[in-house]
């Protein structure tokens, strides 16, 4: 039988695939997620799962008896699409990478939607090129004669890296497992070292920075010229300004747009009234430094003004509403080709990206003589040892470098 989308994106709430109903008593109903038949005749061995104490349909427990329901269907569905699906043979990479994407416990799901969504790639470009072979068969030799086949048809140094980086999670994955066999490839693995790319040299100054701004401002995006501007005066990633869109299930609250929920941007209700500053934790650092930053507004008239502008009375959810994606907040893509737009209306050469704006900022700073603890804190750069990992006044840190870099 067909099921919604809501199904997996959480769209409606309410819905709530298989319900069935028993009992005579209007108000004390038994709910049960049953089965359909097709599926118990190809061999499901659930046929019927209660949902909730009894109730009605209407009761204040209809949505988590929904959710139930749309989690039993999904363990369904998923169990119907692994039929056509070919079996593992156990032993092989496929059959470990399987473990790592699917255990319970794997290190997958310790990782932010975002990272998983990028280890996901990466094991599928794992699965493809290894995922047939025995994993006692992967030796130092035959990792090298697939180095060395990747550099025959052209691959990037990055992809070659990133794609060993994918090998040595898995193996070590398998070690903890006390997979004998994945442990020796841990092992060597560990004793080899592939070359990564050289580090970018572009650093955007603050002129062509406040070039694209004006770009931006003349094309008549004041939202993306905003967030611009705080990326840049505060050294911060792109994804802690106009936040990202990650896949989700249910309503997890916010916004939800086509399955996927909106976050880690900036949201109004991180600014005080006067706009003085802001609070804010990192995404990428969220696990080891949970506390928020603050960022100081003051020294920065031309972000609290345009705020203002921007802010409309009782202002709640994202700063920034792109207005070519119907009012949402920008997506990863959308934040991109804005720039490169914006950088062509400047004149602006090619090789300068949304991604340098962060290591504008640093350099810029770091000309400057500025302290390198205060610089790592403007930054929000995770502790690389246990001085700096019990460094304090992070937020002044990060503070101290607008002061200094407006007033230079």
């Amino acid at each position: 039988m067909p099921f919604k989308d809501a199904l997996w994106d959480g769209s409606d709430p309410l819905y709530a695939p298989c319900l069935s109903w028993s009992g005579q008593d209007p108000f004390a109903r038994q709910a049960r997620w049953k089965c359909p038949q097709k599926y118990l005749s190809a061999g499901y061995k659930v046929s019927s799962v209660k949902v909730g104490a009894p109730g009605y349909p209407e009761d204040e427990y209809q949505r988590e008896r929904a959710l139930r329901c749309r989690q039993l269907t999904q363990e369904l569905v998923r169990w119907w699409e692994a039929l056509d699906q070919p079996k593992l043979r156990l032993g092989t990479w496929q059959y470990l990478i399987g473990r790592y994407k699917s255990d319970e416990f794997s290190p997958i799901y310790e990782v932010k939607k975002n990272t998983k969504h990028g280890y996901l790639q990466q094991l599928a470009k794992l699965e493809t090129a290894i995922g047939h072979m025995p994993i006692q068969d992967l030796d130092y030799e035959q990792i090298k004669r697939i180095q060395k086949a990747m550099e025959e048809k052209g691959r990037s140094t990055s992809y070659i890296h990133r794609f060993f980086n994918t090998l040595r999670r898995v193996a070590r994955y398998g070690k903890a497992l006390q997979i004998r066999e994945a442990a020796a490839v841990a092992q060597t693995l560990g004793e080899m070292r592939f070359q990564v790319e050289a580090a970018r040299q572009v650093a955007p100054t603050r002129a062509q920075i406040y070039e694209i701004v004006s770009a931006a401002d003349a094309a008549g995006l004041p939202d993306f010229a905003l967030g611009i501007l705080i990326q840049f005066e505060f050294t911060l990633r792109a994804v802690d300004v106009r936040g990202q869109w990650l896949e989700t299930h249910e309503r997890e609250g916010g916004i939800i747009r086509n399955g996927k929920w909106w976050q880690d941007g900036l949201t109004w209700d991180m600014f005080d009234a006067d706009l003085k500053g802001f609070s804010k934790v990192i995404s990428k650092t969220a696990k080891s430094l949970p506390e928020p930053y603050w960022f100081d507004l003051t020294p920065l008239p031309e972000i609290q003004s345009r705020l203002r502008m921007l802010r409309q009375e009782n202002p709640v959810g994202p700063v920034r509403l792109s207005t070519r994606a119907g009012g949402l907040p920008y997506t990863v893509s959308g934040w991109t080709q804005a720039w490169a737009r914006m950088r062509k209306a400047a004149g602006l050469p090619k090789n300068i990206w949304m991604m340098d704006i962060r290591a504008g900022a640093v350099t810029e700073a770091k000309s400057l003589g500025v302290d390198p603890y205060a610089l790592r804190d403007a930054a929000q750069h995770a502790s690389v040892s246990t001085t700096n990992r019990y460094s304090r006044n992070r937020s002044d840190g990060a503070n101290q470098i607008v002061q200094l870099r407006r007033n230079r």
